[in-house]
């Protein structure tokens, strides 16, 4: 979406709690940030009731929205990753990571219970790992490995020297694998 065209969508929301104005903005950044969701939460349904979450909380906090401190995109990734690093410490998900339903299971021929059950395991430790990292670090590693996103549109999100956000990054990176050995 061009620039212009999203600061009018922002004024007439922020102005005239304009409707259409949210559907339009709701619509062309949907996608990119339930992607950004489902790469972590692996759950269809449950990365769709987040997504809502955040663009409902985008809603309520756009008034108070400053293009002057960063772009839309960069605050809409903000909201995400807290909605993100407060799901996974929810009790929801701790409830719900223990559950596997059947017949939301669809084998294929060479399917190997002991393989697909370590491959789950993996990466459910590997989420674990990363949700017990200090909340800025989490945020980095969700934002660059789920997200795609640039060490500088992090440094961005985050309000952080690109430097610093390097250096957390590969902290993390070093803390994640001196857990796995």
């Amino acid at each position: 979406m061009e620039k212009r065209q999203e600061e009018k969508l922002i004024r007439r929301i922020q102005r005239h709690n304009d409707r259409m104005a949210s559907g339009i903005l709701i619509e062309a950044y949907y996608r990119e940030i339930y992607t950004f969701v489902y790469k972590q939460i692996g759950d269809l349904d449950q990365a769709m009731d987040l997504t809502q979450e955040i663009f409902l909380a985008m809603l309520q906090s756009i008034p108070a929205f400053n293009s002057n401190k960063g772009s839309f995109r960069t605050w809409l990734y903000r909201i995400a990753s807290n909605k993100i690093v407060d799901y996974f410490r929810s009790a929801n998900y701790q409830n719900r990571s223990n559950i596997v339903e059947l017949e939301d299971i669809s084998l294929p021929e060479d399917f190997s219970l002991e393989e697909w059950y370590i491959d789950r395991q993996e990466k459910r430790q590997c989420l674990y790992a990363i949700s017990e990292l200090p909340f800025m670090m989490q945020q980095i590693l969700r934002l660059k490995i789920f997200g795609e996103i640039t060490f500088r549109e992090i440094a961005t999100i985050l309000s952080m020297p690109e430097g610093s956000v390097k250096t957390q990054y590969y902290k993390a990176i070093d803390i994640l694998r001196k857990k796995v050995d």
